[in-house]
């Protein structure tokens, strides 16, 4: 494995950070609803439409419902150089352990 899982808890430590970028790979319905701060919505489901739109430098960190298309997404573009990151649960697992982060 190429990339980072990021687990629920640690996930705080990285929302702050300048070097890092998150993509909601939700539904814009559920993105609007809620997702995490300074996190942008690029839908899986477009991905060879936006992918070529994120940063090459830094660390992206992808989240959806419960983490099965973040990792699918951190795999495919691992291959391609990036550094990134799958947020292990998703954004189900995040809500439910840091509640206080809205």
């Amino acid at each position: 494995m190429d990339f980072e899982l990021i687990k629920c808890k640690d996930a705080p430590a990285y929302l702050n950070r300048r070097d890092t970028f998150f993509v909601d790979l939700r539904d814009p319905e559920q993105y609007i609803e809620y997702h995490l701060p300074g996190a942008r919505n690029f839908p899986y489901e477009h991905m060879a439409e936006w992918e070529h739109k994120l940063p090459v430098r830094g660390n992206i960190i992808f989240y959806c419902e419960h983490g099965n298309l973040s990792l699918m997404a951190a795999k495919r573009l691992s291959k391609r150089g990036y550094h990134v990151g799958a947020l292990i649960g998703g954004v189900e697992c995040f809500l439910s352990q840091n509640a206080h982060i809205k």
